[in-house]
This record gives C-alpha cells, structure tokens and sequence, in this order.
C-alpha cells in the first residue's frame, strides 16, 4: 500500500488472517456505475449495459459476482481488446459477497450460471456527496425483482501511529479513527453462507464492518 497506510486484516487466534478491510468501494454516478480503489483513487466505470451481474467461480474454488449484459457477457472479457480496459486488475473485475450488504439470506453459490442473475440500480445519494447508492436487485422472468442487497462503500486502514481509520462513504465522507487498545471485534456469525458480517466494538459506537473474507476452507 501507500505510505503511511497499511492493511488493515482480523486475524482468528491471532495467528491466521480471515478478512480485510476493503480497499475496493462501489457507487453510481451519472448513471454509470464505479469502482473505486480508495487508496490509489483509481476509477474504473462500468456502463449501463453492464449493470448485470452473475456469479462465477474464480480461483481456488472461491465464488464471485462479475459485471456482464443481459446476455451474460462478462464486462471485462467483452472489453479485453479496449486499451482502456485491457490491464484492469482482477481486483475489479470481481465483486467479494463481501461487498454485498445483504438483506436476505442468500447463497451466492447456488446462483452460478452464464446467465445473469442479478441487477445493479441506482439508490439512494450518499451524504455529502454526489454519489448514489447501488442497489442489488434480483432477476425475474418479468425484469427486476426483490432487493437482495446493497454494494459497500468501506474502506479501512491503519496508520503509522497503529491507528485504524475506517470510512463508510454510504453514511459520511469523513473516516472514524479508532485505537487498537480500545476496540475489539467481534464476529456475528462464522458461517458465511449466512451473515458474513462483523462487529466493531468501539468507544465511539458500535459499527458493522463488511470485510473481504480469506482462508474460508479452514471453517
């Protein structure tokens, strides 16, 4: 990372890294739907006709959203041969069910297929700023369905004086700073195919945190 801004990870017993605090946040603008690297401000924006989404599996037998069209054209495998695109890191090129905040229990896994299964919507705008929300709709035979979530806009990171600072962008633009001696966290639920959520046990308030799971075979 930068200087002066180091990852930010929850470790089980200390020892072994099972999450991370995002680096990667989502929002609409224009009605162009972006993904921001929070760190390196780098932008890559997704069009309309790609506001799709279906799940895949990626490495190591991990499952993961992936823009497409209606047809289930992936976004980045469309756009390969582009300049504008060709060297984009896998690291938008997917969506970790981390990123999702969801609202009803759902297994991401069962939804694999080349046909999409989900719908990225405008929601609504983040405070202070011009950004919308991003909604995830379901897919229906009829179009858009129930709401099943809302992307993330987190991003967290310690300092050089061991200071986490974290930001929820859906909430306010500026970063809540907490010291390690005086917060804990702790998980709501282990089993991720259910509430893959943490608490941040702070002095400040107690806030839920979306991190970006690892080591999941070990649960």
């Amino acid at each position: 990372m930068l200087s002066g801004i180091y990852e930010a990870n929850f470790k089980l017993n200390k020892t072994i890294n099972i999450a991370t605090l995002p680096k990667i946040g989502y929002h609409m603008l224009n009605g162009e739907l972006v993904v921001r690297n929070h760190i390196t401000e780098e932008e890559v924006k997704i069009p309309g006709d790609f506001h799709y989404l279906k799940v895949v599996k990626s490495d190591h037998d991990n499952y993961k959203l992936t823009f497409c069209n209606f047809l289930g054209n992936e976004f980045f495998e469309y756009k390969k041969y582009d300049p504008q695109y060709s060297g984009i890191s896998d690291e938008y090129k997917f969506v970790d069910f981390g990123s999702v905040k969801k609202t009803h229990n759902l297994k991401f896994k069962e939804y694999i297929g080349h046909a999409p299964k989900f719908f990225a919507a405008e929601g609504p705008i983040e405070p202070g700023s011009q950004n919308h929300v991003i909604d995830l709709f379901e897919l229906v035979k009829s179009g858009k369905g129930r709401k099943v979530g809302t992307f993330a806009d987190e991003f967290g990171y310690f300092d050089d004086q061991n200071k986490l600072h974290y930001y929820n962008y859906h909430k306010s633009v500026e970063s809540n700073t907490y010291d390690p001696e005086n917060f804990s966290v702790k998980m709501i639920n282990i089993d991720v195919s259910k509430i893959d959520k943490f608490y941040l046990i702070a002095e400040q308030g107690d806030i839920i945190i979306h991190p970006i799971w690892e080591n999941l075979d070990i649960f």
